[in-house]
């Protein structure tokens, strides 16, 4: 057997290593996840025990209602509108949030402008952008909408704007010993770079943003996932309260697997498998 054939089996061999291990780490973390499910849903149940049903319903209540509301057709309109106005505040805040951090990362001009500013808007409420977004264009969806790109826009740009300080320069440097255009080393080899980055931004920023839309609608609009929670707050209604913050939980978590987790196996798959294993 020859050298090479030799270390093809032994690439093969490592790779069904790390590929079996990564699947134990998988499954051992479903369990765990799992698990901490179940004593949470014991722990509800017990102190639902002691408190009165209109304070702390006990799960089944809160999990049979939210069965029925999925039954209901305007349910899901609700659902819709609100994830119609996280989508478009989301498209803002991602385009203006990834080019701001662009600019104060690769340029100490952009920095010194910007940064500042970035920073004093990342510490104003969420509420507040609310707020004045209500009272400049009206209580319709514009206001949610902008509201969510102003509000997420300084988290995405401040992930971005620490992530550009990790990158490599030296492949900068290079890509410019070759004649690289502007255009090509900022797609070839600084967004590559950036992936984790924006993908940790968005993760956050999503989370960031259905806040911002249900305090919005909270805080007067007529339709939308706050709006329903405002209205069964005002009937005292707290196993519809419960129903529909595991709803929108629900909702996030398909936003997470279904969306998110593909794109980023799709845009990081380039990426060499980790070659340990955490301990247990």
């Amino acid at each position: 057997m020859s050298t090479t054939q030799a270390l093809e089996i032994e690439e093969v061999i490592d790779t069904a290593s790390i590929r079996q291990a990564a699947r134990r780490r998988f499954t051992r973390g479903l369990w765990r996840r799992a698990v901490s499910v179940v004593l949470l849903l014991l722990i509800w149940q017990i102190v639902s025990l002691f408190m009165d049903e209109s304070v702390v319903p006990q799960p089944w209540a809160v999990f049979g209602q939210m069965g029925h509301n999925l039954g209901e057709g305007d349910t899901y309109h609700q659902l819709g509108v609100t994830m119609i106005r996280v989508v478009g505040g989301m498209a803002i805040a991602v385009f203006a949030g990834i080019s701001i951090g662009l600019m104060m990362g690769l340029s100490k001009l952009g920095e010194d402008l910007l940064d500042t500013w970035v920073l004093i808007a990342f510490t104003i409420p969420a509420i507040v952008y609310g707020i004045l977004c209500i009272l400049w264009f009206g209580l319709n969806d514009l206001a949610a909408v902008l509201a969510v790109g102003i509000g997420a826009t300084p988290a995405i740009a401040i992930n971005i704007w620490q992530g550009t300080k990790a990158i490599d320069r030296d492949l900068i440097h290079m890509g410019k010993a070759f004649r690289f255009s502007r255009r090509s080393v900022l797609l070839r080899v600084v967004v590559p770079q950036l992936i984790p980055y924006i993908l940790a931004a968005l993760r956050y920023a999503l989370g960031l943003s259905w806040k911002i839309v249900t305090i919005v609608e909270l805080l007067g609009l007529s339709s939308g996932v706050g709006y329903t929670l405002n209205y069964w707050f005002g009937n005292f209604n707290m196993v519809q309260v419960l129903a529909w913050t595991l709803l929108f939980t629900v909702a996030l978590l398909i936003a997470e697997f279904a969306i998110l987790k593909p794109i980023e196996a799709r845009l990081t798959r380039w990426r060499p498998a980790a070659q340990f294993q955490r301990g247990a």
